[in-house]
């Protein structure tokens, strides 16, 4: 796949070539015709038998660009996987398939807090396999002071190695542990100390009553 930009005086686009001249079928009429949220918008010429898609970034960065200078924080990483959940359900509604949105980090853009993917029907690697990838992007990217980006950038990474996991459960299972009150470490010192001190009155109230008790039976 050959990938170049193009300006004109207007615009900005993302031009990706495809090896081969696809047939025009219903899901290049789908990404032309629709406005679907999370999608670049997307036109598709035809040159020297090959397909090449042209995807309006302007006034966008890509994720590659953006995150050299600015690290990725928990934030970031939760807004992308919302934004791709999201982006799978339109799809489907769509009929298109899952298996040909872009999540190499060149392709997926950035304009403010949202992020825009590329719908690109030559591509042929599975979405959980790009995902996996993307996770890896996300350690490598990852904001080290962060830590819910730290968190989150691990866990996506780790689950996503499992057979036949879900994006959405992996959200999910996130959420559900996130719900779950969590002791810190200053809590779990301050309830040691409280116990400590509890223990320490006990024990000042027990030991002259002990060393009465020792006085009376020696006495005997």
């Amino acid at each position: 796949m050959n990938a170049y930009i193009k300006n004109n005086l207007r615009q900005t686009f993302l031009i990706l070539e495809g090896e081969e001249n696809l047939e025009e079928d219903f899901r290049t009429h789908m990404v032309q015709k629709n406005d679907i949220p999370g999608l670049l918008r997307t036109e598709i010429t035809y040159v020297d038998e090959k397909s090449c898609y042209h995807y309006d970034i302007s006034g966008k960065i890509s994720m590659q660009a953006k995150y050299e200078k600015a690290k990725l924080s928990g934030e970031d990483i939760r807004r992308l996987v919302y934004a791709l959940l999201q982006l799978i359900r339109e799809v489907k509604n769509y009929m298109l398939d899952i298996e040909e949105i872009l999540l190499n980090p060149e392709y997926i853009y950035c304009e403010g807090e949202k992020f825009f993917f590329c719908y690109y029907p030559p591509h042929q690697a599975k979405l959980t396999e790009e995902f996996h990838r993307l996770t890896e992007f996300f350690v490598r990217e990852v904001d080290y002071k962060d830590e819910e980006g730290i968190h989150l950038a691990y866990a996506f990474h780790k689950s996503s190695m499992e057979e036949n996991y879900s994006i959405e459960r992996i959200m999910e299972k996130i959420e559900e542990e996130e719900t779950v009150p969590q002791i810190g470490y200053d809590e779990r010192m301050e309830e040691y100390t409280t116990e400590n001190i509890q223990i320490a009155e006990k024990k000042d109230f027990w030991e002259p009553v002990k060393r009465l008790l020792e006085r009376r039976w020696k006495d005997l």
